[in-house]
């Protein structure tokens, strides 16, 4: 009875195959990142042994480096979906642009959704590059940084829409509510600038650092310009 319970759940009627898909890939991702982060664990054991203080430092290095690229990436990935295409899109438009455009329509709505369709689409698009970093052989190296590197943008990747989900809640817990104010995620008042019109800044959704510089140096607007450019120049869109 619990199963099946469970079931209704994870499967709420009517049947959607990329329900289905959203949840083998939330599954395959929990699994194979948590192997390669056991992996890497077993192996920085030799290199702690012989510099441990070194090799804390040069995680603590790799662990910010890894948290800002992953907000980069949210930025980048969430400028696209607001910026070009439509939910017509062949392949990507229901699924994946559709999304970004009724977030705006309905800010709320992302608070609506269950754990499968807030972090579903975040881990399908990270299943490439982390079966990579699992099946791909290891180099001779004494511990494998990029590697590492890669899988922890990824576990940051996999939060995002989660955070994002947390900035739209009126009332979170009382520790999402302490990281927020301390700007360790995203918190509800600096994701509330994206969210005014004509919502083309701030749209990285980590944590939000990288918002102030990118928004000053107008990187978004330059990059639609060229983009858009480039469309017209080959008479796409």
């Amino acid at each position: 009875m619990r199963t099946m319970n469970f079931l209704k759940i994870l499967f709420p009627s009517p049947f959607k195959i990329h329900r289905l898909v959203e949840v083998l890939s939330i599954l395959l991702f929990l699994v194979f990142s948590g192997l390669c982060l056991y992996e890497f664990g077993t192996l920085s054991l030799s290199a702690f042994q012989d510099s441990p203080w070194i090799f804390l430092a040069e995680l603590v290095a790799l662990l910010f480096l890894a948290y800002i690229t992953a907000d980069f990436i949210s930025g980048f990935v969430h400028f696209l979906g607001d910026s070009f295409g439509n939910e017509f899109t062949p392949y990507i438009g229901p699924a994946f642009i559709f999304p970004f455009r009724d977030h705006h329509v309905d800010p709320k709505g992302i608070t609506r959704h269950d754990f499968v369709e807030t972090n579903g689409n975040n881990c399908l698009v990270s299943l490439p590059i982390l079966l990579y970093c699992f099946f791909a052989p290891l180099g001779n190296e004494n511990f494998p940084w990029a590697r590492t590197f890669w899988i922890l943008v990824l576990v940051g990747i996999f939060f995002t829409n989660q955070i994002h989900k947390w900035a739209h809640q009126d009332e979170p817990n009382q520790l999402i509510k302490y990281m927020q104010k301390k700007r360790w995620i995203l918190s509800p008042e600096h994701h509330k600038i994206h969210h005014t019109a004509p919502y083309d800044t701030y749209f990285c959704i980590t944590t939000g650092w990288w918002n102030p510089l990118l928004h000053k140096i107008r990187f978004f607007p330059t990059v639609k310009k060229s983009v858009d450019y480039i469309l017209n120049f080959l008479h796409i869109g």
